[in-house]
Formats: C-alpha cells, structure tokens, sequence
C-alpha cells in the first residue's frame, strides 16, 4: 500500500493494488462483510465520503468492538498482516493484529476522524439509525451491533 500511496507513477505497485482489491471482491462473494461495511454505508449515502474512506474510517472502532470475540480470528491474520516485514516478529495476539491495522490505516494519510470529513455529534443518531437497516451485514458480523452500539462506534470514529 505504501508504494503506491508514496509513489502513484508505480505501476508495478498499482497493479498488485488492483489484483488485491480483486481478490477481495472475490473473497466478499465468498465471506461476506460485516460492521464495518453497514456503518460505512450511512457515511457514503449522506456525507458522499468515498467507500473506501468510510470503511477506513470505521474499521478500527469495528475491529476493538469485536476484539473480545475475534481475538482467535484476528491472532491468526496478526502473522499474515505484516509478513513481509523483517521488524514484524510472529505473535499470538489478536491485539497485535488491530494495532498493524491502526499502523496501516495511519500510513495511508488519509483523514482519521469523521469530524475532519464534516460530521458533528448531532449527525451521528441519524448515521446509526441508518446503519441498523443494514442487517444483512450486521448479522455478518461476529459481535451482535444494535443502535446503541452503532452509535457509540461513531462517536469514537468522530
């Protein structure tokens, strides 16, 4: 990701970003998305925040509220995430896996809060209420996301 971010003329980097995004596409079809996706949708609908911003935006708040039943799953992505760095030593944490994605996400530059995409407080009631007629994702998800809980999700996303 870094690559390509630093350096866009690197088409070497851009096509592995697109096959990348392919074989997620691929793996959506198969497993499919949850949280994450039902609160970024809302940001897309009524703050027209790209949809790979607003995922980006919602992830790690998504990924800390389900730490607590994932953290088996996330331990074994912590290996996969970072493979590629020598400085990225082999863990059994499900922290460690939320902490690379954190380090991921801030690399990429992008905003990090939905304040600095113009969000407020009183816009965050109507995003989870918006977000809650997304339960075809939310039953994806591993950690059962009713109102209040969506709502709290944004809140530490603002």
């Amino acid at each position: 990701i870094g690559t390509v971010i630093e350096n866009g003329a690197d088409l070497t980097a851009r096509r592995a970003m697109l096959q990348g995004s392919m074989l997620a596409g691929m793996a959506f079809a198969n497993a499919p998305v949850g949280a994450v996706h039902a609160l970024a949708y809302p940001l897309g609908g009524q703050f027209h925040v790209p949809h790979g911003l607003s995922n980006a935006l919602m992830l790690l708040p998504v990924l800390e509220f389900n730490l607590t039943e994932a953290d088996a799953l996330y331990r074994e992505l912590s290996d996969a995430v970072r493979a590629g760095e020598r400085t990225w030593h082999r863990t059994a944490s499900g922290r460690a896996f939320v902490d690379a994605m954190a380090t991921i996400v801030g690399e990429l530059g992008l905003e990090r809060t939905l304040g600095e995409l113009g969000v407020i407080e009183a816009d965050l009631p109507g995003l989870a209420i918006d977000a809650m007629k997304g339960q075809r994702l939310l039953v994806n998800n591993c950690r059962d996301v009713n109102y209040d809980q969506a709502l709290a999700l944004y809140r530490e996303a603002l």
